[in-house]
């Protein structure tokens, strides 16, 4: 059985040790990204929440809030290699969806450097 204090020990290892994967990957910038977001087979990833969704989104986004991700993994595509762009506001939780997609096999993850806000902010459409 595992105590309290080891628990929290190990909690805090997993935010640090996700915190330097965070880091080590690169971005897709959205000009690159809205390249992506053409291709008819890239899923289309969206890990904000119900109310940003319905405030703005990509086309084609399929909504996953990141806190939920771990327990929705089946409603990605079962092909790994599938190109996956994923997004939130400004790219904190897409960096975390974006860890945890290629630790469960993803090959060809694609995290958009500066979430929605860059991605309107570079004059990209969003659907509402």
């Amino acid at each position: 059985m595992i105590s309290l204090v080891d628990a929290a020990a190990l909690t805090a290892a997993v935010v640090v040790l996700g915190t330097v994967a965070c880091s080590r990957l690169a971005g897709t910038k959205p000009a690159e990204a809205a390249e992506l977001a053409k291709q008819p087979g890239t899923f289309i990833l969206d890990v904000r929440t119900e109310g940003e969704y319905a405030q703005g989104h990509l086309e084609r986004a399929v909504l996953i809030p990141v806190q939920d991700l771990p327990g929705r993994l089946s409603e990605l595509p079962p092909d790994k290699k599938v190109p996956v762009l994923v997004y939130c506001a400004v790219g904190g939780r897409s960096s975390m969806a974006a860890v945890l997609l290629k630790a469960k096999g993803y090959a060809s993850v694609h995290d958009l450097s500066g979430g929605i806000v860059a991605w309107q902010g570079a004059g990209l459409p969003v659907v509402r």
